[in-house]
């Protein structure tokens, strides 16, 4: 593995992949409509200006590649028009070029009344389009692995990174003078499915480094956190050494405004998340890399994200 290029750096699984990959010597390339919007900590790698719809900067960030990252995803949950898409125009050139196309994988087409433990055997039922449109993605890699791509699906539960801004704990999590709120979506004692993305970015780059040893399509569960919003105040407060005190979410807020806004309909399209427990197995995962999985521990990981103004949280627009 010599060369990857990332599609949708600046966003949070992009950005920390493009990471891990250059610490361990990896060139990386991005493509991208802004580069003035490269994070900072990727300075220094080749950018290539264009947008994954046009065919030719697509060609034109393709040479000399072994490896794509995908990473791009339409914002506001805008994914009706533009999710398959984006994917196409990549699977297409993985199918061409023969690459390793990595895919962020997610829960949405899992149905938790089937679980609460899924491994990567488990059958896939959407209870929503949101969930129908990350099912058809899938398929659409399974028929790019059988066309010449090899496929790398890891599949994770919802983020927790530094900047990371349309991510759940950033709007959740508001600070005092003497305390923390956390607002809990759903039960405080409902444990949900997290993955620190530093260390599933590790995971990427181990992945790709032994993806000789690889089939032409592959699905890896990241199992994270188990974290009901108790245990997140509890952590939060052994971080940051500040009180928590959990609050309800205001669902009726979400409720009042979305008839007006694709990012709200989206969230209360995928409420039944935060009342049904869903697990990830990792058992395939930790196999394959001999039980070498990064696990930063839950305390660690929050002090890294910065999430109270006094460690450098900086601020952000959405969900």
């Amino acid at each position: 593995m010599n060369h990857v290029l990332i599609i949708g750096i600046n966003g949070t699984f992009g950005r920390e992949v493009g990471i891990a990959l250059k610490t361990t010597g990896i060139k990386v390339s991005a493509l991208m409509r802004n580069p003035s919007k490269l994070p900072v900590a990727l300075q220094g790698i080749d950018i290539i200006q264009g947008d994954v719809l046009d065919h030719s900067s697509l060609e034109r960030a393709s040479q000399g590649i072994d490896a794509i990252v995908y990473g791009a995803n339409p914002p506001n949950y805008d994914w009706r028009e533009k999710a398959m898409a984006c994917l196409e125009s990549v699977a297409e050139l993985s199918e061409r070029k023969a690459l390793i196309l990595v895919f962020p994988g997610n829960v949405y087409a899992l149905d938790p009344t089937d679980g609460p433990e899924f491994d990567e055997q488990a059958v896939q039922r959407p209870r929503n389009e949101k969930g129908e449109i990350r099912q058809a993605m899938e398929q659409r890699l399974q028929v790019a692995a059988t066309n010449g791509a090899t496929v790398i699906i890891l599949r994770m539960g919802d983020f927790i990174a530094r900047d990371a801004a349309s991510t759940w704990l950033p709007v959740l999590i508001k600070e005092g003078k003497s305390e923390i709120s956390l607002a809990s979506p759903g039960a405080e004692t409902l444990r949900r499915t997290w993955a620190y993305v530093p260390d599933a970015a590790e995971v990427v780059a181990r992945l790709l480094q032994r993806a000789d040893e690889l089939e032409g399509f592959n699905q890896f569960h990241f199992s994270g956190y188990r974290l009901s919003m108790r245990e997140l105040a509890d952590a939060l407060e052994a971080a940051y050494g500040k009180k928590v005190h959990i609050k309800s979410f205001s669902w009726w807020v979400i409720r009042l405004v979305s008839p007006f806004s694709t990012l709200f309909r989206g969230l209360i399209e995928m409420r039944y998340l935060w009342n049904e427990e869903l697990f990830l197995s990792d058992t395939k995962l930790r196999t394959f890399l001999h039980n070498d999985v990064p696990s930063t521990d839950i305390h660690t990981a929050l002090l890294q994200c910065q999430f109270l103004e006094g460690t450098g949280r900086k601020g952000r627009e959405s969900i």
